[in-house]
């Protein structure tokens, strides 16, 4: 895991919607916030993304901004985005290097065999409860995590989901990011 006071690894690409990504970049307007979302069509993305949906405006006017990633297929990436009004920008990290890179791991036990194991027509019935759609998804089992990386490069905030539904604290998010 990347502890506070680590290197961030670096982190680009193309957004679902928007100009390029580079964390880099971005690092030089101040703090920026990096988000790992549980799958799209899960209950915990919807929920973090109303939180981070909430500081969005603060820290993109008071720090160097924010992204989204996701390890949701492009396809549902790209239905989700409009369908959620996300304003943040989003990367789709379909071969899981991203994720890799900044050790975001993905849920064990008997819960995450359950997820897994849910069949499709399950799965699509959630999904169009959830988004009015089925959304095809990938890596069911893929854990939320969340990093606050400083104008030099050095994390100075980290936090992992132990499961697939855990909630991510906004705020401190938000705190995190103020200093």
């Amino acid at each position: 895991m990347i502890a506070p006071g680590s290197p961030a690894p670096p982190l680009a690409g193309q957004p679902v919607c928007g100009l390029p990504f580079d964390l880099a970049v971005a690092r030089r307007r101040g703090t920026v916030a990096v988000i790992f979302l549980a799958p799209l069509a899960s209950r915990a993305a919807q929920q973090n993304l109303a939180g981070v949906t909430e500081i969005w405006p603060r820290v993109d006017a008071e720090a160097g901004g924010m992204v989204l990633v996701s390890r949701s297929p492009l396809e549902t990436a790209r239905d989700f985005v409009p369908r959620h009004h996300v304003l943040v920008p989003m990367l789709v990290d379909t071969s899981g290097e991203l994720a890799a890179a900044w050790e975001v791991g993905k849920a064990s036990g008997l819960a995450a065999t359950l997820v897994r194991a849910r069949p499709a027509f399950v799965r699509n019935a959630v999904s169009v409860w959830r988004n009015g759609q089925p959304l095809p998804e990938n890596h069911a089992d893929q854990l939320p995590a969340a990093f606050v990386v400083t104008r030099e490069g050095e994390v100075a905030w980290a936090w992992y989901g132990r499961r697939v539904n855990d909630p991510l604290d906004s705020e401190a998010v938000w705190a995190a990011v103020r200093g």
